[in-house]
């Protein structure tokens, strides 16, 4: 029963990923989902409590291939944490600014408010477990001396803030022209060199 269900998740996710693709997200409905799957919106409704959860869930799948690269640059220590730190910032701003995840972005800045829970949902999915993650790869660099002894957790949100500087209003004023990768090494060099500046071990 569960492979079946499983199975019809999949066929929702995939049958509103390209009603939501033509139509957009305001001009989608859940009727449109249903009759192009042909059943019947109250099946739909038994899997996804709202037309916005639909709509998050199609986009993190989308983009789960992204995260787990991203994960994987994450868990990397055997670089020189310059490098690592490089690999990893390149990696954060082209999930954190690729269509897929600017989408969810949107989502949740235009709906989460309206719905209760999405946007603990997103948190969860997205940003808290990066937040993890990334702060024990920066708890395993200030054990090994790499850098100055302080609260990770705090310096792993000091990193993306660093890392997003240069490109947050670009989206929040929706003035980019695609995504440029000569423009991600740059900024993810910027944002390295002043992470470093400032949790570098103390000479």
């Amino acid at each position: 029963m569960r492979t079946k269900s499983e199975a019809r998740r999949s066929a929702i996710l995939m049958a509103a990923g390209q009603v939501f693709h033509d139509q957009g997200f305001e001009g989608a409905s859940m009727a449109q989902i249903a009759m192009s799957l042909g059943c019947s919106k109250a099946t739909l409704y038994a899997y996804f409590e709202s037309k916005e959860v639909l709509f998050y869930e199609v986009l993190m799948t989308a983009a789960g291939s992204q995260m787990r690269e991203t994960f994987n640059a994450i868990e990397n220590l055997s670089l020189p944490i310059r490098d690592a730190l490089q690999i990893l910032g390149e990696q954060i701003i082209s999930l954190l600014y690729s269509e897929e995840v600017m989408a969810v972005r949107r989502l949740l800045l235009s709906a989460a408010g309206r719905k209760a829970g999405l946007g603990k949902a997103c948190y969860e999915a997205g940003p808290a477990q990066f937040l993890e993650a990334t702060s024990l790869l920066l708890k395993h660099y200030m054990d090994t001396g790499k850098l100055r002894q302080s609260d990770s957790r705090v310096a792993a949100l000091h990193l993306r803030a660093l890392l997003e500087s240069e490109w947050i209003d670009l989206f929040l004023f929706s003035t980019m022209q695609g995504f440029d990768q000569a423009f991600c090494k740059e900024t993810a060099t910027r944002a390295t060199d002043a992470f470093l500046a400032a949790y570098s071990p103390t000479q």
